[in-house]
Formats: C-alpha cells, sequence, structure tokens
C-alpha cells in the first residue's frame, strides 16, 4: 500500500467519472472504486493529503451529478433550510434539498445537527468530518 497506488486508485476513479458524461453503465464499477479508496484511507489516512481528498469529494459529486442526468426527469419541489443549516443544496453536489432528502445519518448526526443523506451523491457529514473519504 503506497501513495502510487493511491494515485493509481485515484486516476481510475476519474476515469469513471469522465465516462458517466455519455453513459450509466460505469456506475457500479466506480462504486467499487470508490469502495477500494475507502479501504486505502481506512488503513492509512496519511496517504491522501488535504488535496486528495477535496479532489475525490469533487470527483464524487459531478459522478452523482452525471449519473441522476441519465435518469428520467422529474419535478422536485424544493424544501427551506432548517434550523442550523448553512446551506439550501448538498455541500458536495449542489443538489437543491427537496422532497428526496429523506435519510438521515446515524453516524454523524447528534442531538445537536441531523445530517440528511443526499439522494444523489450519498454524502453526509461522515466525509466532512473525516470519518470516510468519499
Amino acid at each position: 500500500m503506497s501513495k502510487v497506488a493511491v494515485e493509481e486508485e485515484t486516476e481510475r476513479f476519474r476515469q469513471y467519472v469522465i465516462a458517466a458524461r455519455s453513459s450509466d453503465s460505469v456506475e457500479s464499477k466506480a462504486a467499487e472504486s470508490l469502495d477500494r479508496l475507502n479501504k486505502l484511507y481506512k488503513k492509512n489516512k496519511d496517504l491522501f493529503t488535504a488535496e486528495d481528498i477535496r479532489w475525490l469529494n469533487v470527483l464524487r459529486g459531478f459522478l452523482g451529478q452525471r449519473l441522476a442526468s441519465h435518469r428520467p426527469s422529474v419535478p422536485h419541489t424544493r424544501k427551506g433550510k432548517r434550523k442550523g443549516d448553512a446551506l439550501d443544496h448538498c455541500w458536495r453536489c449542489e443538489t437543491q434539498v427537496d422532497e428526496r432528502f429523506t435519510e438521515i445519518c446515524a453516524t454523524c448526526s447528534d442531538k445537536s445537527y441531523q445530517w440528511r443523506i443526499c439522494p444523489v451523491c450519498n454524502a453526509c457529514g461522515c466525509q466532512r468530518s473525516g470519518k470516510v473519504l468519499v
């Protein structure tokens, strides 16, 4: 396990994100790549720089948006910000908060704040707090 392995897997994931522009057939391969990246992160967080983490989260947001664009378009009803919310959209993929945001992450939520899970890119507070990579 080395920095080279992280860079190779990051590049592989980037290629899946690029391929997602034209087809959603890469969804399972991208999920496997994300799983490998998260396992590498769990084994040794020092292999990932802050820039690596930001870049992977940007790529994960793009992947979610691109895969969602292949699904049928359905109008959604926007929800307002809750007390304590800083944003009215997903912090990673910028999907507007609407009726699809129903799940709450049990891992990163506490009494003071309940993190919603984005239905497009699966972002929650776990990534922001560093509990998981992407």
